[in-house]
């Protein structure tokens, strides 16, 4: 009787080794990964009630000037609207970006009260926008929330602004000497790149009238006024400032209101070390 040889059979528990092996370097891997994701989720700043960073400052703020010492007119209100609805627009040149501040003030004739009427942070960027490990990392109902809250913040500044009876006074460069300090970074910060940038809009008829200076008469040149006597004390340090000059045209006031005066303002923000970066009449 003839016996045939078969061929050896590997053990099993080889095959499963190797396997094992690999499933072990795979979730290694993954634990790394995750490891990575939570440390990136832990990493998240933490934000105050005004959905500002707790730790920091803002990377750049945008700081809004509203003239209402006259009423806004009709197209006037249309074109605040229009601005609203731009600085929370990711798109638009005049948009609070993803951790920046905007901090908005009304213009009034008593200095000493000057505060601002809002102060909100961009929390971040939309979950809409956020890339796949973001969604793994981050609680989005509650950057949804942070969102909610910062829109609402904006689109009611809309309605706190006061339609009272006209002032008679319209202290725009006084104003700018207290609010800019407040905002800006020193001479020496911007030179270094050190301090965050800021953004001045001014949404006014940019019509000055005070007892140091007004534009309801003859006044020196906007490059003059740093070296005029008497005026001094209206010098504003705008070194590292971005300015958006939006002048408001009212039909009473076409007599001031001229082409002189329009750069009269744009040679007053160079003058103090400022840029124009947005100007026009609306």
């Amino acid at each position: 009787m003839q016996c045939q040889l078969s061929r050896p059979v590997l053990p099993k528990q080889g095959i499963g080794a190797d396997a094992m092996a690999g499933a072990g370097r795979l979730a290694w891997r993954m634990a790394a990964l995750l490891l990575a994701l939570v440390c990136a989720g832990c990493s998240q700043a933490r934000l105050d009630a005004n959905l500002c960073p707790r730790d920091g400052q803002p990377a750049r703020s945008t700081v809004l000037l509203l003239d209402t010492s006259d009423p806004l007119s009709v197209k006037h209100r249309a074109e605040l609207q229009r601005l609203v609805n731009e600085l929370q627009s990711p798109t638009a040149e005049l948009q609070v970006a993803a951790g920046e501040a905007l901090i908005v003030y009304e213009l009034g004739a008593n200095l000493d009260a000057l505060a601002p009427v809002l102060t909100v942070c961009n929390p971040g960027e939309h979950p809409d926008q956020w890339e796949w490990w973001q969604q793994l990392t981050r609680g989005r109902a509650i950057d949804l929330q942070r969102w909610r809250r910062f829109r609402e913040a904006v689109e009611g500044l809309f309605d706190q602004i006061q339609t009272a009876t006209a002032q008679s006074r319209s202290p725009l460069i006084e104003t700018l000497g207290v609010i800019v300090p407040r905002h800006a970074p020193s001479a020496r910060e911007a030179a270094s790149g050190a301090g965050g940038h800021t953004h001045l809009i001014l949404f006014s008829d940019l019509l000055q009238h005070s007892e140091a200076l007004s534009h309801y008469g003859s006044y020196p040149a906007g490059d003059a006024v740093r070296n005029t006597p008497g005026l001094r004390a209206l010098q504003t340090d705008l070194t590292g400032v971005d300015v958006s000059l939006l002048r408001l045209e009212r039909s009473r006031d076409a007599r001031w209101q001229t082409r002189d005066h329009y750069y009269w303002w744009t040679h007053l923000v160079r003058s103090f070390g400022g840029r124009v970066v947005w100007q026009e009449s609306i």
